[in-house]
């Protein structure tokens, strides 16, 4: 079912309160209005018999709703009497244990709704068919259910019956909204029967009850609606009001005194919605969405002596604040970031998030004709900013309780229109090039056409300019992107299958996990070092003690103990520097990204710092990562490197080539007082080395064998593990083939005894395919605080990889010199390439950038063309033999830099002021 604020298009046009986002004040006397203001059923009748895929909706909806009519023509209460109520207790009053149902009492004058057994929804039971439901079934045992394991029906206790109760009765329910649709559509009176029995029964029984009691006098009693232990999960709302609605006339006419008993019953409902909950993430949008769906089925306010009417509920959720439900002005001014469109939550919730607004922005513009868009232009930089959770792919990243899944084009779509109908030639042209790019045909087809009963009532289709070309997807992802209110940072480089992508994550907004500093990294089309996702449930042992713990994530773990509050998290880490500016797409020094941050780890008051980089060209490329972690008052017992790869094996070897005499280890255990979290893991194996290593990870698929090669530099007092992981719970929608699903992970665990800041883990990534490498050596150099890699390639290409923790130490390596943080220098032949991510200086032979702030910097030479790259007025220093001669460099843009000439230093110095990534002209005169 479609999020209601997307199809509320019954209100008036007059509105009050312009001040604030504008409420209708006459909602109209005519029903049904649950899916539009222009619900005609001469309309329906025409789309069905001009549409095939119409004419299917009604075909089948006849054919499910058939059976339950003959059930019915023999026993009137067939259907209803299997409604899971409390049909002999008539309670009122039910009791709860945190998270868990503990009883009930109290008696009503009507069976009442029956609350279920437990918030988490795992279950050992199926849900069983309607027709193997015991009629009016209210026992003391539970329910009587069939088991997974044996097939054996047998009475189960509430608890164990996990959420079986309300999927039993949305079910029940879906066939009376069906049933009251096609009395509205057919007038045929059986069909009214059957629904008004359900209905009636449901909405008398929910009069009589009761907000649920937490025993336990904890969280829950915050969150627990009317039939759910989540308000959010109250979504059968959505079948109860469109019943009502659809049904309305048949009530009127027939059971006119039910009318007052139903519109209190749903009012208690919102009520309750609005007073329980979450107020400042997804949850409030969800509530929302349900109190809207009950405020389009009530009356104008008048009509209630209490005042509770449509005007009412919906001036509740969009202008007026409480504890547990804000308003969505609030709600969007507290969840987005303004600068960079992204939303406080874990990607696919904030991908939720985003799509509701959405919605909610069309419900505006086709109810009052009012552009949304406009008024919160946070919006639309959240439609712009979504594509930037994109790998190569086309999947998403999945940091924090996340999945792997595509981008939805529904917000896309609707910006075309909103374009359209406001005259926004550029958005129109823009947001049709994103669609067209990223998303495929079918999501923009030309026609209606859909398989819901809500799908009858559909606006009319958005017609996409045929002129309009697609882009590339890097037209809407940009090298680097970073969003400080999730603590999250993307590098980028290349496209497709060979492109690379570092996803790093802290731990800041809502449905985040206690991972550190965490990374993803990408390769040759897949996530290749995942994030493992959020288990099989939020309530299940596994969440709370693996899957939301840094062992199960990429990062480096303190002394066994590093954790902190997952969910709602304040644990961001720092940005020092990074490279390019995050979302600048173009006039980047192409080939290199680069970022470096810091983190308190909480637990154990301990300094983290990751550098991590990207360096690729014309070979695939590579990834750096530099980690070092020091407890703050020296108390290092051990800091422990976590690695997962996706495959079925994990090849460790020495420098070498010989494979590593890795033992049966029963060391990384909650045993020795590590986090429970290790004892997760299996297959463990270790081997004492201080020597530098490499490996393979290869996932084997039908056609190749996908590879991550790695190379580690070794540092005294190491120990080196092999492990096995659980399987990652964040491939639940591709881009894996579904037999690799529940794979387990290959772990990489680099344990350092003592400090690790003057011992950095040190590696270096390299994605390929069927176990090649474009790498022929990695050496490394530097000590203590100043840590280098040379990367020596197939081609010849010779990489310096230079990262200092102090940017103000002058270090010289061979005829490198470095003052910052983080700078690389490339050599080939007569190419060169000089990088220099973050600091003063950096200078290769006679070549030397220098700045008099921390900046990034760049100079290449390639096949005799020279280019440069600055982000703060700097000076390129280049050591001549001619110190008469007259130097000057020229720009594309027909700018001129006229060289200074230090003939004592025998140097030319070049004056530059920030520049993008440009080609640059030498000129020499006598």
């Amino acid at each position: 079912m479609k999020f209601v604020l997307a199809v509320i298009l019954c209100m008036g046009t007059g509105v009050t309160g312009m001040a604030q986002l504008p409420v209708p004040s006459d909602i109209g006397d005519v029903h049904p209005r649950c899916f539009g203001k222009r619900m005609s059923g001469e309309a329906v009748r025409q789309l069905v018999a001009q549409e095939e895929w119409a004419q299917q909706v009604i075909y089948k909806t006849e054919e499910r709703l058939s059976p339950y009519l003959d059930h019915c023509e023999e026993d009137p209460e067939w259907l209803l009497s299997r409604l899971q109520m409390y049909w002999k207790t008539r309670s009122t009053q039910v009791y709860i244990d945190g998270g868990k149902y503990d009883h009930a009492e109290g008696e009503a004058p009507v069976p009442t709704v029956r609350f279920p057994g437990t918030r988490d929804h795992r279950t050992d039971y199926f849900t069983p068919r309607l027709e193997d439901v015991k009629p009016y079934m209210d026992d003391e045992r539970g329910l009587y259910l069939q088991r997974r394991d044996n097939k054996q029906w047998e009475w189960a206790d509430m608890v164990s019956s996990a959420r079986i109760v309300e999927s039993v009765n949305r079910n029940i329910l879906e066939i009376a909204r069906d049933a009251a649709f096609m009395y509205w559509y057919t007038s045929k009176e059986a069909y009214a029967r059957l629904a008004f029995g359900v209905l009636d029964t449901y909405l008398s029984g929910l009069y009589y009850r009761a907000e649920p009691t937490d025993l336990s006098h904890g969280h829950h009693q915050t969150l627990v609606g009317l039939t759910s232990f989540e308000v959010i999960q109250e979504h059968y709302i959505a079948e109860v009001t469109q019943a009502y609605d659809f049904l309305h006339g048949y009530i009127s006419a027939n059971y006119p005194g039910k009318i007052a008993l139903y519109s209190a019953s749903l009012q208690k409902w919102a009520d309750q919605v609005i007073k329980n909950g979450v107020s400042f993430n997804n949850w409030n949008l969800f509530q929302a969405g349900h109190v809207c769906r009950i405020a389009l089925v009530l009356e104008n306010d008048s009509a209630y002596k209490n005042g509770k009417g449509a005007q009412y509920y919906l001036d509740r959720i969009t202008n007026q604040n409480s504890t547990r439900q804000w308003s969505l002005t609030k709600l969007i001014d507290y969840g987005y970031d303004p600068d960079t469109g992204i939303w406080n939550e874990s990607p696919g919730y904030a991908l939720g998030v985003l799509r509701d607004f959405i919605r909610f922005a069309a419900f505006y513009d086709h109810t009052f004709d009012i552009d949304l868009i406009a008024k919160l232009p946070v919006l639309r930089q959240a439609v712009i900013a979504a594509p930037q959770y994109l790998y190569p792919n086309g999947y998403r990243v999945a940091f924090g309780d996340g999945h792997y899944g595509k981008l939805e084009a529904g917000p896309v779509l609707y910006m075309i229109e909103n374009a359209k109908k406001y005259g926004k030639e550029t958005d129109e042209v823009f947001f049709t090039r994103m669609l067209k790019t990223l998303f495929d045909e079918n999501s923009y087809a030309d026609g209606l056409n859909g398989g819901h009963i809500e799908d009858l009532f559909a606006e009319a289709p958005l017609k996409v300019r045929k002129d309009i070309r697609p882009g590339n997807p890097e037209d809407f992802t940009s090298p680097l992107f970073y969003a400080p209110n999730t603590s999250w940072l993307v590098q980028r480089q290349g496209t497709g299958e060979s492109g690379l992508m570092i996803s790093q994550i802290g731990s800041k907004g809502n449905h985040m996990h206690s991972n550190g500093i965490a990374m993803e990294l990408y390769g040759q089309g897949l996530p290749l070092a995942p994030e493992l996702g959020n288990g099989p449930s939020y309530f299940s042992a596994a969440y709370a003690e693996y899957y939301s713990q840094f062992p199960a994530h990429n990062t480096v773990i303190v002394n066994g103990k590093s954790r902190y509050p997952e969910m709602k998290s304040n644990h961001a880490f720092t940005l020092n520097a990074a490279y390019p500016e995050s979302g600048k797409r173009e006039g980047n020094l192409p080939g290199f990204t680069f970022s470096d941050v810091n983190f308190l780890e909480p637990e154990t008051y301990s300094d983290q710092r990751r550098v991590m980089g990207i360096v690729s060209g014309e070979e695939n490329g590579y990834y750096i990562d530099i980690f070092r972690s020091g407890q703050r008052e020296g108390k290092d017992v051990k800091h422990e490197y976590f690695y997962h790869n996706l495959g079925q094996s994990l090849d460790l070897k020495d420098k070498q080539g010989n494979p590593l005499d890795l033992e049966p280890s029963s060391k990384m255990a909650f045993g020795d007082g590590d986090l429970m979290a290790y004892d997760y893991m299996w297959d463990k194996k270790s081997v004492e080395s201080e020597e530098d290593l490499t490996g393979q990870f290869n996932l084997e698929t039908a056609d190749k064998t996908v590879t991550m090669n790695l190379w580690v530099k070794g540092e005294r007092d190491r120990e080196i593990f092999s492990a096995m992981s659980p399987k990652s719970m964040a491939f639940r929608h591709g881009p894996l083939p579904e037999a690799f699903n529940d794979l387990p992970v290959p772990t990489l665990v680099i344990r350092q005894n003592g400090e690790a800041w003057n011992r950095p883990f040190v590696a270096v990534y390299e994605p390929a395919l069927n176990g090649e490498s474009d790498i022929r050596s990695v050496d490394y150099f530097g000590e203590n605080e100043q840590a280098g890699i040379h990367v020596t390639g197939r081609s010849g290409r010779e990489d310096f990889i230079l990262s200092s923790a102090s940017g103000d130490l002058d270090w010289k390596y061979k005829n490198i010199t470095l003052i910052g943080t983080y700078g690389v220098v490339s050599v080939q032949d007569n190419n060169l390439k000089m990088f220099l991510g973050h600091g003063r200086s950096l200078g290769c032979g006679k070549y030397t950038l220098r700045a008099e702030q921390p900046a990034s910097l760049a100079f290449e030479i390639d096949k005799g063309q020279w280019y440069v790259m600055t982000t703060a007025p700097a000076c390129l220093n280049i050591s001549v033999n001619d110190v008469k001669a007259d130097y000057q460099l020229e720009d594309t843009a027909g700018n001129s830099y006229r060289g200074i000439v230090d003939k004592k230093a025998k140097q030319v110095r070049f004056n530059l002021p920030v520049l993008d990534y440009t080609p640059v002209k030498l000129k020499i005169s006598d």
